[in-house]
C-alpha cells in the first residue's frame, strides 16, 4: 500500500511534460481459470522510468527487446478472502476488492515489449513513462537522516525518508501505519485482530490459524500442507478451511474421528454372516441380527390409502398433514394393527401422510436371503424416481421385515406403508409351515408332530468348542411341551437364545467357555477343565411375566492344557489379536502362565513376582483346522520397563526367533512347527529404578507349504513370515517384589 503512495507522490510531482502515456487497459479477462490477456507496447528511447500500477488480481510478465522477464505475481490470497455476500429482498450481491500496485521499473530497454497477464476478471492496468527524473542529486547518504537516502523513489537525488517514515530527508520520524486505516492492510483481510505499530513498518496481530505476510497481512494457515501442523491420524485426509481452521476425517475402509483411525474391519470382507449387520466401534466390531435390535414405527398416517384431501384448509393442510421422516436412521419395523411393509410400487405425490412419499425400487428378500440392499425412491415433479438412495432390507423368521433407513434428502418426504397379508417368501423349517395368523404371515410348528419323552424331547444338543459352546433345543417340540421359546434364557438373563432354521426349527444358544460368560463357572478338578451353566424354560409367558421355570443344566469338559487354560482364563495376563491370512480369520493368544506345564494362567489383576521367580509365556492359534498349513512364529519379543515398546532400556529375548545367547535363563521348547508357542526365563530388574517389566511379542504366521518355518540358530535364514501380518502383543506390567538383583 506505502508504494501506491510513493507512485502518486511521484505523478503528482513531475514535471511538466516529463511523461509519455504508454498503455492504459480495462478489459474483462474471463472464461477459464487460467484465462490470459496478451499485448504488445513500445518503450521510446528517452525514458528513465516505466510507472506500472494496477491491482493484485492477476500475474504479470512483461518481457523487454533483450528477452528479460519482469514478473508480478497477484496475490495468492485475493480469492480465499475477498468474497462477501449480501442478501436483501431475496437477491445476491457479489463483490469483490482489489489492492492496489505499484511498480517502477528504471532504465527501461527501448524497443518492443510484450505483456502476459493471467486472471479471470476485470484488468485495470496503466503504464506512464517518465524523461527528466535521472538527474544527479547533490547529496549522499551522509548527508541524509539515518532513515533517510539520497536516491529514493524518483531519483531526484534530494534526502528522501525511506519506506515507513516521514520528513524532509534531513529529518525523518516513524509513520505510525496502524492510525492510517489505507497505510496497512491488517483490516483487508479477514483473520487480522489488530495493527501493531513498528519502526518503520507494522505487522498485524492475527488471529489463531492465520499468520502474518508483509505482503497481504494475516492469510490462513494451512495445516494440511505439513503434518506438523495439524493434529490428524497419519492416515487421515486433512481439508484446510479458509477460516483458520482444518478438518480430519478417515479414509474409506478406517473408522474414527480422523484425529485417531484404526481398520474398519466391517469394510474388510465380510466378517459377519448373511443374516447380521457388522457394526464397528472403537477397538473392536460386533455382529448383530437386525431381527433383534430394531425400532418399532407405528404410525397409521403411512398408509398408501392415505391420500390428501383438497377440502381441509390450507395451513392445517401444511403443519397437521405433511410429515417428514427427517432423522431417521437405523433398523426399523413397521407395525400397525397388522405387520406392514415398504410398497413395491411407485406412490402418487401427496399419499401416506406427506407431500413426498418413498417407495421401495425391488422386491423383498426371503429369510434365506439374509440382508440384502434395495432402492428407495421419492415421487416428486420429475417422475416415481426424483430421489433415490440406498437401504437395506432383511426378513425375520417370524414373518416380517426391518428395514435400515436412511433420513430422506428433503423434508415432507415419509415411508410409506402397506400391510403384509400372505405367507409369500416366508422361508420356514421343514418342521413348520407358514401361516396368516390375525393378519400376521409368520412360521409355525406344524400340527402333526409327535410327542415322546418329556426329558427326552427337550433334552439340548451340547456341541463343545474351544472357542464356542453350541447349546440348541428343537423349537417345536418345546413349544408342543408348553413351553415358552420367547423367553428361555441362560444364567444370565440377556442371554436369549436365537432362532435357526436348517433341518428343523431350533432355539439355540452361543456362550463362551470362559469363567463368567453368560453367567456361567468355570471349575478345575486338577485334570479336567469344567465349564458349567443352566438353561432356564418357562411354561407361561405373554411378554411381561413368566411362570414355572424348569431347569435344564449343561457342561463341557476340556483337557487341562496351555490352549484350553488360555481360552478359558479372563486376566489382564492374557492378550488376543486377529490375525489374517489369505482368506481366514486367526486368532492368536497370548498368556502369562505359573508353571512349566503351561497350565495354569495367572488371573489376579496384578501379578507380583521377585527375581527368583520363572516367567513362563504360552502362545496358541484358534480358528485353524487340522489341515491348515500354517504354524505359529514368535518373531522377535523383548522386554520393556514401560508400555512403549520404543521407550526406555530393552532387553531381547528373541531375535529372528533366536534366544538372546546372553541371557542363559531363556528356553524356547517351542516356535514355528505348530499352532503353540512357549518360552520362559527368569525375572529380571531393569537398572535405573524401575520396578515393573512389559513383554513385547511379534507374531505371525508361516505357512509350511510355501516357506521355511522352523529356525535354526545361530540364525542362518529366518522364518518367511510377512511381516504385514505380524502382530504385536504386550502384556503387563509384572510388578517387582524385591530389588536384590538387577540385569
Amino acid at each position: 500500500m506505502a508504494n501506491v503512495y510513493r507512485s502518486l507522490e511521484l505523478l503528482l510531482s513531475k514535471p511538466l511534460n516529463s511523461s509519455v502515456r504508454i498503455l492504459n487497459i480495462n478489459v474483462n479477462v474471463t472464461d477459464t481459470d487460467t484465462a490470459t490477456y496478451n499485448d504488445t507496447f513500445n518503450v521510446p528511447t528517452s525514458l528513465s522510468y516505466l510507472l506500472i500500477t494496477g491491482d493484485d488480481r492477476f500475474s504479470i510478465h512483461f518481457t523487454d527487446p533483450n528477452g528479460n522477464t519482469l514478473s508480478f505475481e497477484k496475490n495468492p490470497y485475493y480469492y480465499n478472502y475477498y468474497y462477501y455476500y449480501y442478501y436483501y429482498y431475496y437477491y445476491y450481491y457479489y463483490y469483490n476488492y482489489a489492492i492496489p500496485i505499484s511498480h517502477l521499473v528504471k532504465s527501461p530497454a527501448a524497443g518492443s515489449w510484450i505483456l502476459n497477464a493471467q486472471g479471470n476478471t476485470s484488468l485495470s492496468l496503466q503504464i506512464l513513462g517518465f524523461t527528466g527524473l535521472d538527474k544527479p542529486g547533490t547529496c549522499s547518504d551522509s548527508d541524509c537522516h539515518p532513515n533517510a537516502t539520497c536516491s529514493e523513489f524518483g531519483g531526484y537525488g534530494e534526502c528522501t525518508c525511506k519506506e515507513g517514515f516521514a520528513g524532509d530527508g534531513i529529518s525523518c520520524n516513524d509513520i505510525d501505519e496502524c492510525q492510517d486505516y489505507y497505510t496497512n492492510n491488517c483490516y483487508y483481510y479477514y483473520g487480522s485482530i489488530s495493527c501493531v505499530n513498528t519502526v518503520g513498518s507494522y505487522t498485524c496481530d492475527c488471529y489463531s490459524g492465520f499468520e502474518y505476510k508483509e505482503e497481504f497481512g494475516c492469510v490462513d494457515i494451512d495445516e494440511c500442507a505439513d503434518r506438523s501442523l495439524n493434529n490428524c491420524d497419519p492416515v487421515a485426509i486433512c481439508t484446510n478451511y479458509y477460516y483458520g481452521s482444518y478438518a480430519c476425517a478417515c479414509p474409506d475402509g478406517y473408522y474414527g474421528d480422523g484425529y485417531h483411525c484404526e481398520i474398519n474391519e466391517c469394510q474388510q470382507g465380510t466378517p459377519c454372516g448373511s443374516n447380521e449387520e457388522c457394526i464397528k466401534s472403537i477397538g473392536s466390531y460386533s455382529c448383530t441380527d437386525p431381527c433383534s435390535t430394531y425400532t418399532i414405527i407405528n404410525d397409521p398416517w403411512r398408509s398408501t390409502s392415505n391420500t390428501y384431501n383438497y377440502n381441509y384448509d390450507y395451513w392445517y393442510y401444511w403443519y397437521n398433514w405433511y410429515h417428514c421422516d427427517n432423522g431417521l436412521s437405523g433398523w426399523y419395523r413397521f407395525k400397525g394393527e397388522y405387520d406392514q411393509q415398504i410398497p413395491e410400487h411407485c406412490v402418487p405425490r401427496s399419499s401416506c401422510g406427506t407431500n413426498i412419499p418413498i417407495w421401495m425400487n425391488g422386491s423383498h428378500p426371503t429369510v434365506s436371503d439374509g440382508i440384502v440392499n434395495r432402492t428407495a425412491c421419492s415421487n416428486y415433479y420429475e417422475g416415481c424416481c426424483t430421489y433415490n438412495y440406498n437401504i437395506s432390507v432383511r426378513m425375520c423368521p417370524g414373518g416380517f421385515y426391518v428395514y435400515k433407513l436412511q433420513s430422506p434428502p428433503i423434508c415432507s418426504s415419509a415411508y410409506c406403508t402397506e400391510t403384509n397379508y400372505t405367507c409369500s417368501g416366508v422361508d420356514c423349517a421343514p418342521d413348520e409351515e407358514c401361516r396368516v395368523v390375525d393378519g400376521v404371515p409368520g412360521c409355525n410348528c406344524k400340527s402333526g408332530i409327535q410327542l415322546g419323552n418329556l426329558a427326552d424331547d427337550i433334552k439340548p444338543q451340547v456341541t463343545c468348542g474351544l472357542e464356542n459352546i453350541e447349546v440348541r433345543f428343537s423349537k417345536c417340540l418345546v413349544e408342543k411341551w408348553g413351553y415358552s421359546t420367547s423367553s428361555i434364557h441362560l444364567r444370565d438373563y440377556s442371554c436369549r437364545g436365537i432362532i435357526e432354521r436348517s433341518d428343523k426349527s431350533y432355539i439355540i444358544f452361543i456362550t463362551r467357555p470362559a469363567d463368567g460368560s453368560c453367567g456361567g463357572s468355570i471349575w478345575n478338578d486338577g485334570s479336567v477343565i469344567r465349564y458349567r451353566n443352566t438353561v432356564y424354560l418357562a411354561s407361561y409367558s405373554d411378554g411381561v411375566i413368566i411362570r414355572d421355570e424348569i431347569p435344564i443344566d449343561f457342561h463341557c469338559d476340556y483337557p487341562l492344557d496351555m490352549e484350553i487354560n488360555l481360552l478359558t482364563a479372563i486376566s489382564t495376563y492374557v492378550v488376543s489379536v486377529m490375525d489374517v491370512a489369505g482368506t481366514a480369520n486367526f486368532t492368536i493368544t497370548m498368556g502369562l502362565f505359573q508353571d512349566s506345564g503351561y497350565t495354569t494362567p495367572y488371573t489376579d489383576s496384578q501379578v507380583w513376582l521377585d527375581t527368583s521367580s520363572i516367567l513362563y509365556v504360552g502362545v496358541i492359534v484358534t480358528g485353524a483346522t487340522s489341515s491348515s498349513p500354517f504354524v505359529l512364529v514368535m518373531k522377535n519379543c523383548y522386554a520393556t520397563p514401560t508400555p512403549d515398546s520404543s521407550y526406555g532400556p530393552r532387553h531381547e529375548i528373541l531375535t529372528n526367533q533366536c534366544p538372546n545367547k546372553n541371557d542363559p535363563t531363556i528356553s524356547v521348547p517351542e516356535n514355528g512347527v505348530s499352532l503353540k508357542g512357549r518360552f520362559s526365563l527368569q525375572v529380571f530388574q531393569f537398572l535405573g529404578g524401575f520396578d515393573k517389566v512389559y513383554l513385547h511379542c511379534q507374531v505371525g504366521l508361516c505357512d509350511t507349504s510355501n516357506s521355511y518355518c522352523a529356525s535354526s540358530c545361530p540364525a542362518m535364514r529366518s522364518a518367511s513370515v510377512d511381516d504385514n501380518n505380524v502382530k504385536n502383543i504386550t502384556i503387563g506390567p509384572i510388578y517387582q517384589k524385591g530389588k536384590t538383583h538387577s540385569l
